[in-house]
């Protein structure tokens, strides 16, 4: 029984990984990364006798120190961990085309079709691990299977450093009895969450019905699936960050009107957010651009800390850029929204904020209706009169049709 053609290579810790093979003094000995001299500094990376001492990424530099005196803490250099993973990156390219970047020191490789360049995906694997060992010194966890979860979790189960190739009847099994915390988009937070609710397995998570899985909130019922084994993204070789998702309505006609204007922009805001999620991505960017009568176009746009996810949050970013994008008192004849700098949307446990675990429900329940009937099958009662005028027009159009 053969392997499946995705690949994960996860280096642990890039930064203390590039740190020690520089410094070979540092090799044992428990150091962290992190910037001391700032407020609420914390641990970027860490060795792994860091790890081993009870330390972790994200702790505050302060409490580091306390529990484990003489802590040595050297200053980040991004510009080396960026070369590095970098390197990686381009090794895996010269193996296939289809090279999905997960983050510092993660990738994903599709071997699919490179049978006649380098064996099979086992072979391809290995030439690829002796690749990187040679070009940085720098000994990567690498494993093979059908879906990119299985191969992630799979990974981070054999993790520092080894190489595994799940046969297809083995992935399942493997998944299912793994601790929650392994599988992709579970953090520690989340995971101390789920172990309050006593889902301690990905197996665990993945025998939930539909109902518990949508009280997880949101992007529950896509965490359960993903724990089942149904995920199946192929590998993508471009990252979401740059991916954009745009939509646009000419008006008819031109028009001035605020009220109209903005229910088109909810309008637009409802569809983008709806095929965002489709994909199980959250937006950090949000432009609203306009074309006035006389041709003139003006735009404007905002980031955000975090990825949003909801229709509600979506709408509260673009209603103000439509006041700041409107800056001519003509009329518009176009209105065209663009989300971008997408990141995965993990699932969000709102277990102990009700108003915020109430709002994700409701947005699960009006996706639903929305893949079912049509996206324009249902909207916000503010945009329900563009909704409905669309309709009537789209009706007497076919009906004037001969």
């Amino acid at each position: 029984m053969g392997t499946g053609t995705i690949l994960h290579l996860n280096l642990v810790g890039l930064m203390a990984a590039v740190e020690e093979r520089l410094e070979a003094g540092l090799r044992g000995r428990p150091f962290v990364l992190g910037n001391p001299g700032r407020g609420r500094a914390v641990v970027l990376d860490l060795s792994r006798e860091a790890h081993r001492a009870g330390l972790r990424r994200g702790m505050a530099l302060d409490a580091a120190k306390r529990l484990v005196p003489g802590l040595l803490v050297l200053p980040p250099r991004p510009e080396l961990y960026a070369r590095a993973d970098g390197i990686l990156f381009g090794l895996a390219s010269g193996f296939s085309p289809l090279v999905e970047r997960a983050g510092a020191g993660h990738l994903f490789v599709d071997f699919r079709g490179t049978r006649s360049l380098w064996g099979g995906p086992e072979d391809g694997t290995a030439k690829l691990r002796k690749a990187v060992l040679e070009e940085t010194g720098l000994l990567p966890s690498l494993a093979l299977a059908s879906t990119k979860t299985a191969a992630k979790v799979a990974a981070r189960v054999i993790r520092p450093t080894g190489f595994l190739a799940l046969a297809s009847g083995e992935e399942r099994g493997l998944i299912r009895s793994q601790p929650v915390e392994l599988l992709p988009g579970v953090g520690p937070l989340l995971f101390e969450r789920l172990r309050l609710l006593e889902i301690e397995e990905i197996g665990a998570l993945a025998d939930l019905d539909e109902l518990e899985a949508r009280a997880l909130g949101p992007r529950g019922p896509a965490l359960r699936d993903r724990a089942a084994g149904l995920e199946a993204a192929a590998v993508d070789p471009e990252p979401p960050a740059r991916r954009r998702i745009t939509g646009s309505r000419t008006l008819e006609p031109d028009s001035a009107d605020p009220e109209l204007l903005a229910r088109v922009a909810r309008g637009l805001v409802s569809e983008l957010g709806f095929a965002m999620r489709r994909e199980g991505l959250g937006a950090g960017r949000v432009e609203l651009r306009l074309v006035f009568s006389e041709g003139q176009a003006t735009s404007a746009s905002c980031r955000f800390p975090r990825a949003l996810l909801r229709d509600d949050e979506l709408e509260r970013a673009a209603l103000p850029l439509l006041l700041r994008a409107k800056t001519r008192r003509t009329r518009v004849r176009s209105l065209a929204v663009e989300l971008g700098e997408f990141a995965p949307a993990g699932p969000e446990l709102d277990l102990f904020t009700p108003e915020e675990a109430k709002r994700g429900r409701l947005q699960v329940a009006l996706d639903r209706v929305r893949l079912r009937y049509g996206v324009e099958a249902i909207a916000t009662a503010s945009s329900g009169i563009a909704v409905a005028r669309t309709a009537s027009s789209d009706l007497a159009l076919a009906r004037a049709r001969p």
